[in-house]
């Protein structure tokens, strides 16, 4: 029987797990922060070596957080639900302690070769039966098996994360939500502005025949007899007036038609399921229904696939297509929606009711749908399926003995479904580059596959009719001899540049300077990314067109790697919530000070590093402490000294920034330099106590830079010291804290 001690020891581990985690988890809300601190607490508790917090997606496990693990295993592991250790136990949905594997019936084919013992623990995470991942224990650092009490203290831990993650799961959810609400109220502002342009046109456009009617009217009215040579001079004069009306009406509606040809998709990866149920629940739509005496009944498959597809705007087409069949039925009338998943998906809207005739042709026919007045059901199937084609769906209607159908078939590919996810990913990306770089106006155009010209595929700054209408020919204008000569531009004067003298500045941008580079697969070039304005109106520079170059290289190797890898749809969901983390953490990232990348390029210059290594320092210096905007601003201001828990949860930073930049992260070189730069130069730093050389090189660079940058700025707990000061004090801790030679590197930068 255990012994009394015992059981308070293990009652007070207890205890002292659940207060951390308490205190830990109010002070971030991102999944890999949590995952992190997470496993942390479960190496720490059970004295691990090496561990793994892994998440569902789809019917895959994969690894969120792990420790002691090779960096490369941890990037690119997948497990089906079933196989493997962890594959099983999230199956089961139960906990396992195993002492010894060889002994063990449930598990002794296993491959274990990456361990050292034979003991482990596996347990799910899982909120009310609902899994969301697996956190695995391995090799205790004396050897010994894993106890019961390790067992208790890691199902504590597990419960615990379920609780923290499906918190943060809603949290990235309304995060999203808020997204996508700021992006319709976009989309109804620039609406708002096409019809006042619109109205606007029309009305200077009418107001001259207008007025000559006006006048002729007006003498045909005073004058008690006129000539019949003056009468037809006036009734000419309202004829042609009166035509020259028509044609300009007429010349709107070709530019309305037009205007709706080239409308705007901005593809993302969309749930049928939820837009449906989203649009049937509106108030407005629920009223409408109601007072109509109007039912919709669903028979929507909980498995039915996700789709590409603009939500803003398919959601206006469940609302156009529901209110058009509404409007031409009777009361206590039903409207159905069904769907099968059939090779496409095949979504039905039926009504209870035939409608007449006349009303497929005004649909599916635009120029007896102009010609016609319209009622606003016509009006709003035709917009629908308008809608429709802009997606590359199919819409069709007929009429049965049991009422009026409207189909659609929808793609449900996986290329479709990656393209939608490269243009989030791009959309979302750029945005981050151009908060990290202070700019304005930025592009991506990748080359069509069919013509190979050059289209703008995401933009920031630029007008989306200017987007949409934009076709460069290799070889003409800048980005198009970017992507001929396969090789960087950088232009201080665009005005006085040789190589485009037909090119002079305009008001769209407020500065003459501009980097234009190819993008590359190999050799190959597949786009190009321009950037016109800096928001100071700063020339660009060879450090800028540097850095730019980095960047263009992971914005090639994120494009190669959605066209080429056959994707799932979780993994392309996912790849959209990391992005989006991204550019959260850089609009709240404090580090952008240029002479950050000063003191970097000058370390660098004076260890000698290769021009590889010096680059990746420039773009390092750039994104190293991303991670930290996942913490509580509570945490990063606090005067008074952290308490552990806030240690911790601060300390888990490097791991969160490597998190976030994942998805266009190839180079290990940076992902180490990142991770390790806290580490000390006599080993006592973090996360894993490397010492002197064992360090990377460029994590040795950041600790010094990010140092001297700390000890010279004001902190909430302290005044800024002064270079001198700086200087000395890192002198002091040089061959202690600091690589003395990336000490003196810094020293030097200085004299220079």
């Amino acid at each position: 029987m255990p012994e009394p001690s015992s059981h308070n020891h293990l009652h007070q581990k207890k205890l002292s797990i659940l207060q951390e985690i308490s205190s830990a988890i109010v002070l971030t809300d991102n999944v890999n922060a949590i995952a992190n601190l997470m496993l942390d607490l479960a190496i720490s508790h059970t004295r691990a070596e090496k561990g793994s917090i892994m998440l569902l997606s789809g019917d895959e496990l994969y690894i969120m957080a792990s420790r002691g693990l090779a960096a490369d295993l941890a990037k690119n592991y997948r497990i089906r639900i079933g196989e493997g250790i962890a594959g099983k136990v999230a199956e089961d949905q139960q906990p396992v302690l195993v002492q010894n594997i060889d002994h063990d019936p449930r598990f002794s084919h296993a491959q274990r070769d990456r361990y050292k013992t034979r003991s482990f623990i596996s347990c799910p995470i899982a909120s009310k039966s609902n899994l969301l991942g697996v956190i695995n224990i391995n090799d205790r650092k004396d050897g010994t098996p894993f106890s019961d009490d390790d067992f208790t203290l890691i199902k504590i831990i597990a419960n615990q994360a379920a609780i923290a993650l499906k918190n943060a799961f809603l949290v990235n959810q309304l995060k999203t939500k808020a997204h996508e609400l700021e992006e319709l109220n976009r989309k109804l502002i620039d609406s708002d502005l096409s019809k006042t342009e619109f109205l606007t046109r029309i009305s200077h456009e009418l107001r001259t025949p207008l007025n000559s009617i006006k006048g002729a009217i007006y003498y045909l009215q005073q004058a008690e007899r006129l000539p019949a040579a003056e009468q037809k001079e006036f009734f000419s004069i309202l004829s042609g007036e009166t035509g020259k009306m028509v044609s300009i009406v007429e010349g709107q509606l070709d530019f309305l038609r037009l205007e709706n040809e080239a409308t705007f998709v901005k593809k993302s990866i969309i749930s049928l399921n939820e837009i449906v149920q989203e649009t049937i629940s509106s108030r407005m739509l629920r009223d409408s229904l109601a007072r109509r005496q109007i039912a919709i009944v669903t028979h929507l498959p909980t498995t039915l696939p996700h789709v590409a597809g603009d939500k803003v705007l398919v959601a206006q087409l469940f609302i156009n297509l529901i209110e058009g069949l509404a409007f031409h039925l009777k009361e206590n009338a039903t409207i159905e929606i069904s769907a099968l998943d059939n090779g496409f998906v095949e979504l039905d809207l039926k009504a209870s009711a035939p409608f007449p005739e006349w009303i497929l042709g005004q649909i599916f026919d635009a120029k007896t749908f102009f010609q016609a007045e319209q009622s606003d059901g016509v009006l709003k199937l035709y917009l629908a399926r308008k809608t429709a084609d802009s997606h590359g769906w199919n819409m069709t209607a007929h009429n049965s003995e049991h009422g009026f159908n409207v189909h659609l078939e929808i793609p449900k590919g996986t290329q479709q479904k990656a393209e939608a996810a490269l243009s989030t990913a791009m959309d979302l990306y750029l945005e981050f580059v151009s908060e990290m770089l202070d700019l304005s106006t930025c592009s991506i155009m990748l080359t069509d596959e069919f013509s190979g010209d050059l289209i703008i595929k995401s933009a920031k700054g630029i007008d989306e009719d200017i987007v949409k209408r934009t076709r460069i020919p290799v070889g003409e204008r800048i980005a198009g001899w970017v992507a001929q000569e396969g090789r960087p531009l950088l232009v201080e004067d665009i005005e006085s540049d040789p190589r485009f003298p037909h090119r002079v500045g305009n008001g769209y941008y407020n500065s003459k300077s501009l980097l234009s580079l190819p993008l590359k697969v190999g050799e190959q070039v597949i786009g190009v990314i321009n950037l016109n304005n800096k928001k100071s109106a700063k020339t660009f520079d060879q450090r800028d067109l540097t850095l730019i170059s980095v960047i263009s290289d992971r914005i090639s190797y994120l494009i190669n790697k959605l066209q080429a890898e056959e994707q799932k749809e979780s993994d392309l969901k996912q790849l959209a919530a990391t992005f989006e983390n991204l550019l959260n953490a850089g609009r709240r990232y404090q580090k952008k000070n240029p002479r950050i990348l000063d003191l970097m390029e000058k370390i660098c210059g004076g260890l000698n590093l290769d021009e590889t290594q010096r680059n990746e320092g420039l773009y390092v210096a750039t994104v190293y402490d991303l991670g930290l905007m996942l913490i509580d601003e509570g945490v990063l201001n606090k005067k008074k000294k952290l308490t552990s828990v806030e240690t911790s949860t601060l300390q888990v930073h490097p791991y969160a920034t490597v998190g976030l930049l994942d998805k266009i992260e190839f180079s290990s070189t940076v992902r180490q330099a990142i991770l390790h730069h806290h580490e000390r130069w006599d080993g006592k730093g973090y996360p894993d106590g490397l010492r002197g050389e064992e360090i990377p090189i460029l994590a040795r660079a950041l600790a010094v830079l990010d140092a001297y940058v700390s000890m010279t700025e004001d902190r909430p707990y302290r005044k800024a010291l002064s270079h001198e000061e700086t200087v000395a004090q890192m002198r002091r801790e040089s061959g202690e804290k600091f690589d003395p030679a990336v000490v003196e590197a810094l020293v030097a930068a200085f004299s220079r």
